[in-house]
């Protein structure tokens, strides 16, 4: 198992490797980099330390994709980082883009989000869309994106990713199936978030409480859900008090960028990233004996982002 630590083409490289190469990575106990991309070429720099991709989100590209009104924002630029476009071609084109710029570095797989968030309701406990729904749409958009490749199959293995909102949450059998059934290529896999199936099973305020119901949940998975598991995001929040008294609110008239602004903050409450700081991890994480480990540490500071690697990086031999 390759152990890697997240990273994003906004931040500077030189803080990961300042001057002496891989080997500044391996000294931390770290294989390399799971590299969140953009729409632009990547810093070939990046190549040597990145075995695999994040690829970039959208906060809510299932309105693109269904036909809702996408007027607000104005800025193209903006409405693509926001809903991956205007419609089901630009959300198409986006994909197909961030495909193409991650490519050169040749990875072992692309993380892809498969949830969205409603920009209208984000800041809502209750939310309008099902997961069938939002699966089955995120289904026919990576489908219409792999058609665009030769043969018919992305250029490297894309990994579906869990979270909170309506679509992809791994809590049992049937969302996997559902993709299983409707994916028409072979490239694909799963990305367990174990933070993110905390906070879809409603939150701890423990540590210890998080991680055995996410056992609870792993270990309802068949034979086949769990060899489609490459990778897991390791981390963990205590935000059961924020998410049982936070006050509810819709959008209000208020912009996409106004929602935004908002969301951002109350997301970080409730999906904190932090590191888990006992071995209570660990059977997590043998469970599934995934082939990669991303320690998905997030922090404006960067140093305290390695630190939390290297506490939670300490439990495995």
């Amino acid at each position: 198992m390759r152990h890697l630590i997240s990273y994003s083409v906004y931040e500077d490289i030189s803080s990961v490797l300042p001057e002496g190469g891989p080997g500044s990575l391996a000294e931390m106990g770290c294989d390399g980099l799971e590299l969140l991309t953009g729409f632009d070429p990547v810093d070939p720099r990046c190549a040597v330390m990145s075995p695999a991709v994040h690829l970039p989100y959208a906060t809510d590209w299932y309105r693109a994709w269904s036909g809702r009104d996408t007027s607000d924002p104005e800025d193209d630029d903006v409405a693509r980082f926001m809903y991956f476009g205007r419609d089901r071609d630009d959300v198409t084109d986006t994909l197909e883009t961030a495909l193409r710029m991650a490519s050169p570095l040749d990875p072992a797989y692309g993380v892809l989000h498969a949830g969205n968030a409603n920009i209208d309701e984000i800041l809502m406990r209750d939310f309008t869309d099902t997961d069938t729904g939002i699966l089955s749409a995120f289904a026919e958009m990576v489908n219409s994106v792999a058609a665009r490749f030769p043969g018919g199959e992305p250029p490297f293995r894309i990994l579906f990713e869990n979270l909170w909102w309506p679509g992809l949450k791994l809590l049992d059998p049937r969302e996997y199936r559902l993709l299983a059934e409707r994916v028409e290529f072979d490239r694909w896999g799963l990305c367990l978030d174990t933070g993110h199936m905390m906070a879809a099973l409603g939150g701890f305020k423990t540590q210890e409480e998080g991680a055995e119901a996410v056992s609870r949940v792993i270990s309802s998975y068949p034979e086949d859900m769990r060899d489609r598991v490459v990778t897991m995001h390791l981390h963990m929040s205590t935000s059961k008090d924020y998410i049982s008294s936070f006050a509810p609110r819709g959008r209000e008239g208020r912009s996409a960028m106004d929602m935004l602004s908002e969301g951002y903050p109350h997301v970080g409450r409730i999906d904190q990233h932090l590191p888990f700081s006992s071995d209570v991890c660990v059977g997590l994480v043998e469970a599934l004996r995934p082939d990669f480990l991303t320690h998905e540490m997030v922090s404006p500071d960067r140093v305290k982002a390695v630190g939390d690697f290297s506490l939670q990086r300490s439990f495995f031999r």
